[in-house]
């Protein structure tokens, strides 16, 4: 009777691939996953809201599966060369009424001043700075200047007030501070109101839901 071959026991086994859902991350892939999503950033092909949506993806990203599909809608990018030279902030003004503006240019700053009025400038939808850090100058006189960030960037506050009110309203966010885009406020409140909020929403952002609703399926 003709026996059944027998298995090449000198064969190596193939090596686990390395898209294996079970393979975890290092700190060192998400931060190149966070260089990649700046870099796109810089193309305009990111808000700033994306930006900090998907680099919080990316820090809580456990495996090689999740982090990579936080960026694989975006190709390899190379960053342009920067400006040949500085280039001035955007002035925004509310002077004796009121003026709505949503996703201005953030590139090289912006400077918001209320003057008897209220200045609300929504960042929300704005293309994402490419060096990641936008810096605000804000000054209330009598009035109010509101400013809308989206969730997951971190805020920095150094503003003065006489007879007005400075506040941060937004959510802290918990990830490193290496890879969270960050917004710097300076100016003055004079009988005004600075404030900085997200806009009206309690929602967990989009990415923290994927991942938790792809956790859940596997």
């Amino acid at each position: 009777m003709t026996q059944p071959p027998r298995p090449d026991l000198q064969k190596n086994p193939a090596p686990p691939s390395s898209s294996s859902p079970s393979v975890l991350a290092s700190d060192a892939e998400r931060e190149n996953m966070v260089e990649r999503l700046r870099e796109a950033a810089v193309e305009g092909r990111l808000t700033l809201e994306e930006l900090a949506e998907r680099s919080e993806a990316a820090y809580l990203a456990r495996t090689r599966t999740e982090l990579l599909s936080v960026g694989d809608d975006l190709p390899q990018v190379t960053p342009p060369p920067g400006p040949s030279g500085p280039a001035e902030a955007r002035t925004f003004r509310a002077a004796f009424g009121d003026l709505v503006h949503r996703a201005p240019v953030l590139e090289h700053g912006i400077e918001a001043t209320a003057v008897f009025g209220d200045l609300t400038l929504d960042l929300c939808a704005s293309p994402a700075p490419s060096t990641g850090e936008l810096t605000i100058a804000a000054r209330a006189i009598v009035g109010d200047v509101h400013l809308l960030l989206p969730e997951g960037v971190r805020v920095e506050m150094n503003c003065s007030q006489v007879l007005g009110d400075v506040r941060d309203l937004t959510r802290a966010h918990a990830g490193p501070e290496a890879i969270t885009p960050l917004v710097r406020i300076t100016g003055t409140a004079v009988l005004g109101d600075i404030i900085v909020a997200h806009p009206d929403s309690d929602r967990r952002t989009y990415w923290q839901k994927w991942l938790d609703e792809r956790r859940t399926r596997a």
